[in-house]
């Protein structure tokens, strides 16, 4: 019975996946080269959220469930969802969850109107670069319908410093941001952050290059701190790459 529950603890993460062999070619490391960013960005909304206090929080546009999983885990928050447009997403994140019953996923066109919520906060965390532009009006009122009078939304974008990248549509600038944003909420913070750096740049490039993965969890840990406090805050929007929004709904 103890190495069925070892085994049953290895599902955890999908690991039989990370092993990949294509016409002689190798390699068992898969690489998301923007994990650091990535989790200090999830670290920073959960602070948020904790400080917040809201009884049901929805994570829009959720994907395969990371973030929304996270917001259970670190938080009290008593009710947390997770809606995307992409079914194959939503399968994805109920498999990855399926040890958080408390937890609900939801494929659904937030434009159209839902039988969902309404949520005190919601979470927009790198979604809104991926909505074609003539269909940001429509998101965002989808998103202001999913949240009570008075709720929150937490955003996080590119901002336009960052290059385009293929799966995008836009980055933003605050200015633009602001224009999407104030016709359906009161903003109450904008806050730039991920530092643009050489020292960044050679950080990532240590952390994962064309010769080795970094794996050395005490120079990992070192240098996962040494990004959060020297390379997430910004002091002006010239030198960031991402842009972060508290708004209320009118």
């Amino acid at each position: 019975m103890q190495e069925i529950t070892a085994q049953e603890e290895e599902y955890a993460f999908p690991y039989h996946y990370v092993a990949q062999f294509q016409e002689g070619r190798f390699r068992q490391h898969f690489v998301d080269t923007w994990g650091i960013n990535y989790a200090l960005t999830i670290e920073f909304i959960l602070s948020r959220v904790r400080a917040l206090q809201p009884a049901a929080v929805i994570d829009i546009g959720c994907g395969d469930g990371r973030l929304t999983r996270e917001l259970s885990l670190g938080t009290a928050v008593a009710s947390v969802t997770g809606v995307d447009f992409s079914a194959r997403a939503i399968r994805l994140a109920q498999a990855m969850n399926a040890d958080r019953p408390e937890i609900s996923f939801l494929a659904a066109d937030i434009t159209l109107p839902q039988a969902l919520g309404p949520f005190d906060l919601g979470v927009l965390m790198e979604v809104f670069e991926h909505i074609p532009p003539a269909d940001c009006e429509a998101f965002l009122a989808g998103v202001r319908r999913l949240l009570q009078p008075g709720g929150t939304l937490l955003l996080t974008v590119p901002h336009a410093n960052k290059p385009l990248e293929y799966k995008h549509f836009q980055h933003f600038n605050i200015a633009g941001l602001r224009r999407y944003l104030e016709p359906g909420f009161e903003i109450l913070e904008v806050m730039p952050f991920e530092k643009r750096a050489l020292s960044r740049d050679l950080l990532d490039g240590l952390l994962c290059n064309r010769l080795f993965v970094l794996n050395e969890p005490r120079l990992l840990a070192a240098i996962y701190r040494f990004h959060r406090r020297q390379l997430f805050a910004c002091r002006n929007e010239g030198e960031c790459q991402r842009l972060f929004v508290e708004a209320r709904v009118r």
